[in-house]
């Protein structure tokens, strides 16, 4: 019976890594529909190097960013929308109905914004959720721009709530 297991395990690790050589390397995918730095580097026609050399900068950046930002005393809910925002970020597969996480980021801005915007704050939510919109319009990873403007959102509350802090 263990021997069954061992043997239902071996030939699912196969099959993942034979979908993961297909859709990634070998370009099964449209690269327009990855809504990753992955897929952003394979549509301008990046080599398959580059790609997942900045795709693992990208989630080692979102990586260190929230490690950093959950030992610091910013409040729980930007804590939360950096955490739902680098899971987006790290991940090389991602489509965009995946982006539906996004939400959770946006809500929590949306709160924070309940108690006063940024400069420029509403109109940068505003680009993130049209990029989202026109996707089905563009063949592009717009997606992941979408998801770059909220991490960057973040990241100012971040630096905003510490200089008003000092």
């Amino acid at each position: 019976m263990a021997r069954l297991r061992q043997r239902e395990l071996e030939c699912l690790l196969r099959r993942i890594a034979h979908t993961s050589q297909a859709f990634l390397s070998d370009g099964w995918a449209d690269w327009s529909k990855l809504q990753t730095a992955f897929g952003l580097t394979r549509t301008l026609g990046g080599s398959e190097t580059l790609a997942w050399t900045l795709q693992i900068a990208v989630a080692l950046l979102a990586a260190v960013g929230v490690a950093v930002l959950w030992r610091n005393r910013a409040g729980h809910e930007i804590k939360a929308a950096a955490l739902a925002t680098a899971a987006l970020l790290a991940t090389p597969y991602l489509y965009m109905y995946d982006l539906v996480v996004l939400a959770v980021p946006l809500a929590f801005l949306c709160r924070l914004g309940a108690r006063g915007f940024l400069p420029h704050e509403l109109p940068a939510i505003g680009v993130a959720c049209l990029l989202i919109s026109i996707f089905p319009f563009i063949k592009a990873p717009l997606g992941f721009g979408a998801v770059v403007i909220v991490g960057a959102l973040i990241v100012r509350r971040v630096f905003a709530s510490q200089s008003i802090a000092a």
